[in-house]
């Protein structure tokens, strides 16, 4: 009998989690609050190896995972586009900056 593997939880989903609680009464939209990964629904396996979850930038994921990073972006969701630019999230957080 194999024993089942129990599935660990990521360590900064649960901060991220208890940090939107906290402040949920400061009346800020939910979106305004959203990483670049919750916005996109990016899979775990996706979010934890990608630099703007790493780096602690999901308001400013373009910085360090987009096509204003580098040649190469590391989103997923920036290879389908010209560039960050052209991404819902980024228009998003710049609209409410």
């Amino acid at each position: 009998m194999e024993r089942e593997k129990k599935k660990i939880p990521c360590p900064a989903r649960m901060a991220i989690e208890g940090l939107e609680k906290a402040f949920s009464h400061w009346g800020i939209e939910h979106a305004q609050k959203q990483s670049c990964w919750q916005y996109k629904s990016c899979p775990p396996n996706v979010y934890c190896k990608c630099p703007a979850y790493i780096g602690h930038a999901g308001r400013r994921c373009w910085l360090v995972a987009g096509s204003f990073s580098s040649k190469n972006p590391y989103c997923d969701h920036t290879k389908k586009l010209k560039d960050c630019s052209e991404c819902s999230f980024y228009k998003e957080v710049k609209s409410n900056t």
